[in-house]
């Protein structure tokens, strides 16, 4: 895979200092943009409770923001930047996602009750882009997402098998190219990531799409021309095209065939493998979900 470079983790996450992570909650935070979530977790002014979660970042006019658990698990998606620690007031264990200054590389961190948690990087910072509380609820019925390309907001999205050999396993990129994985909302952000796709205008210049990776951005799905799938940063326009068509018949769901041989859809090969095949299968036909990680700005 040409992407595994990014993989390297630059910055060292301990040995760093914190600023403030002592004090008290206050007042007066900033409004932080939540893009998704479940509702499960809500930003309000810090101080109006003694059980919180709060991002202290030097990017915010109050230097924190504070969340509070409304029911008993939750997850939020957000993007602050310079970031440099968490403290837990929760509690319950709080997992924290975060992406370095610098590159496309993200980290996880669980954050014990009472505890604090540095995310301070080469003293720039991390843009922190999820908080959850686990374990929370992952589709396993209809699709929740769709395909539109949204040039504001990008459209991010995970693939479900609707098919019976692979039923319910997400697409996603790893180590050895495209397979497919049991992955929930409940899994390691990175693995989460690893299998989110921006919706994206198609390469070829169609009104079909392109469906970039959420964790390298430049790396698309695509198609090679002897059928098999991979993920690659400088692919053929049209091997890196995909054109969704509505499937009525059960399972219902989406197909997606290559704009590089309209002839062949992207399907399950047995539990883990992707490939294109010449033939429509119910291993043909795929959920769009909203994404199961979302990477932030």
């Amino acid at each position: 895979m040409n992407f595994s470079l990014k993989r390297v983790f630059a910055g060292v996450l301990s040995g760093l200092a914190f600023m403030n992570l002592g004090v008290s909650p206050a007042l007066g935070a900033d409004d932080v943009e939540i893009t998704a979530g479940d509702g499960g977790i809500i930003q309000k002014e810090c101080g109006t409770s003694s059980e919180y979660i709060r991002v202290d970042s030097s990017s915010l006019s109050g230097s924190r923001a504070c969340f509070f658990l409304t029911k008993q698990t939750g997850w939020v998606a957000i993007n602050i930047t310079g970031s440099y620690g968490i403290v837990n007031e929760l509690k319950v264990p709080v997992a924290v996602a975060f992406k370095l200054p610098g590159g496309d590389v993200y980290w996880q961190r669980v954050v014990k009750p009472g505890g604090v948690q540095n995310i301070d990087v080469d003293r720039r910072g991390s843009t922190v882009v999820e908080i959850q509380v686990t374990p929370v609820a992952t589709s396993t019925g209809a699709a929740t997402g769709n395909l539109d390309i949204d040039a504001e907001s990008p459209n991010v999205v995970s693939l479900r098998s609707a098919g019976r050999n692979a039923a319910g396993r997400i697409l996603r990129l790893s180590w050895s190219g495209v397979e497919l994985s049991t992955l929930d909302r409940n899994s390691k952000f990175n693995d989460r990531l690893d299998g989110s796709f921006k919706v994206v205008p198609a390469l070829d210049g169609s009104q079909c799409i392109s469906l970039e990776a959420a964790a390298y951005p430049g790396v698309y799905l695509t198609m090679r021309t002897n059928g098999t799938v991979s993920a690659l940063s400088s692919p053929s326009p049209q091997g890196a095209t995909w054109c969704p068509s509505t499937v009525s018949e059960t399972p219902t769901g989406t197909r997606l065939s290559s704009a590089l041989n309209q002839s062949r859809v992207l399907t399950t090969r047995g539990s883990q493998g992707v490939t294109t095949t010449s033939f429509k299968s119910a291993e043909s036909v795929w959920f769009i979900d909203q994404a199961l990680a979302l990477p932030g700005k």
